[in-house]
């Protein structure tokens, strides 16, 4: 059943609850613990890539929380640094149920990370450790708390675990499903990465390599068109495989496709230069978009298990069609692509490059599990009841 008092809550709302949602008993929701611990990995990434060059300065490690606040300092890096914890704050005051308390918990657990992380930076080249990152980062923890003391009291909550019950297979293994298609769409937030691409066409100088076949432009036309056909096809028979019916499948797999492409559009716009604006599709990704339609037509009439094992053998090949691509990007060819200036921007690369490298190992993880589970489902004996 769900935890204790959220039925009640959500009766308490003004406006009738769907009989669906009321008659359907449910597993308690893990969504809320697993976005929790994925938030905390996004920060930890976030904030220590590139992770190596660790050095000691011979500086006393607690130095700077006696700094002085620095006189100059931007609204934009402010404000990126408050609104990185305001996730965190919301999800751990949903964590202690929105009690009266959870604002001041939330608050001291954001400051503890930030410290953590900064105490941490103090020991990287690239990183400066800052007592006023620290105030802000707890300040958005601080606001992520109240805002969900907020929200839990309007209609929006009711009709999201609403919609949750009515569209998303129950229980907590399909809250981690759910979680990896959160964290696959920041992966796709890098506007110069192809949409559902697992390869990049690097900037700068050409790069020397010997081509396995005699048309090498060709090669890589085909690499870069198959990358995306397989990544197109694990995440949407991902997507499936945590939908309550097979009715809903054709409506989520648009929905997830506008977003994905909505996200890509909005965020080509605001860091890339306005030459390089469409720098994430191509004709090589416009073909492979165009197959993985066709393909997913006919895996879509499949059973689950079998959709699940599609899922599996694409995120594989994926690899496999990132092991072959002999080209390179650096970062430093691909930043003249961008027009941001107000900082964070390796962050952000690092975020989407280091989600893209695990990304695929979580959730090969997560079908494995599933593949395991729906095939000892198939082969347990029918049991007639009298």
């Amino acid at each position: 059943m769900e935890p204790v008092g959220r039925r009640d809550k959500l009766r308490a709302m003004p406006g009738p609850l769907p009989i669906s949602y009321l008659a359907r008993a449910s597993s308690p929701s893990w969504l809320g613990k697993h976005f929790l611990l994925a938030w905390h990995a996004v920060i930890l990434v976030t904030s220590l890539y590139p992770f190596s060059g660790w050095r000691y300065t011979g500086e006393p490690v607690l130095a700077y929380l006696g700094y002085p606040l620095p006189y100059y300092h931007t609204l934009t890096d402010n404000s990126l640094n408050l609104l990185a914890y305001l996730p965190l704050g919301y999800a751990w005051a949903l964590f202690f149920r929105c009690r009266w308390y959870a604002p001041l918990l939330a608050l001291g657990l954001g400051l503890g990370l930030s410290g953590s992380v900064e105490f941490i930076q103090q020991f990287l080249p690239q990183r400066i450790a800052s007592n006023l990152d620290i105030l802000y980062n707890g300040a958005g923890a601080l606001c992520g708390a109240l805002l969900a003391g907020l929200f839990s009291k309007l209609l929006i909550v009711r009709n999201w675990h609403v919609l949750r019950q009515r569209y998303f297979a129950d229980g907590a293994f399909n809250d981690y499903g759910l979680v990896l298609l959160g964290l696959w769409l920041i992966t796709q937030l890098n506007p110069a990465v192809p949409l559902f691409g697992v390869v990049v066409q690097p900037q700068g100088i050409p790069q020397p390599w010997v081509s396995p076949i005699a048309d090498a432009l060709l090669f890589l036309r085909l690499l870069e068109g198959l990358g995306v056909t397989l990544s197109f096809l694990a995440v949407n028979l991902l997507l499936v495989s945590i939908l309550a019916h097979r009715r809903h499948a054709a409506s989520g797999i648009l929905l997830l496709f506008a977003v994905s492409l909505l996200l890509k559009a909005l965020f080509a716009g605001l860091l890339l230069k306005p030459s390089e604006f469409l720098a994430w599709v191509n004709m090589n990704v416009l073909l492979g978009g165009v197959l993985a339609w066709l393909l997913l037509l006919v895996l879509l009439k499949l059973k689950r298990r079998w959709q699940a094992l599609a899922a599996l053998v694409s995120l594989m090949l994926t690899q496999l069609v990132e092991a072959l691509w002999p080209l390179t990007a650096t970062s430093s060819h691909m930043a003249a692509l961008f027009r941001w200036r107000y900082g964070h921007l390796r962050d952000f690369n690092g975020l989407t490059q280091t989600l893209s490298e695990v990304w695929p190992w979580l959730a090969a993880a997560y079908l494995i599990w599933r593949i395991a589970r729906d095939w000892r489902r198939a082969s347990q004996p029918t049991v007639l009841g009298a």
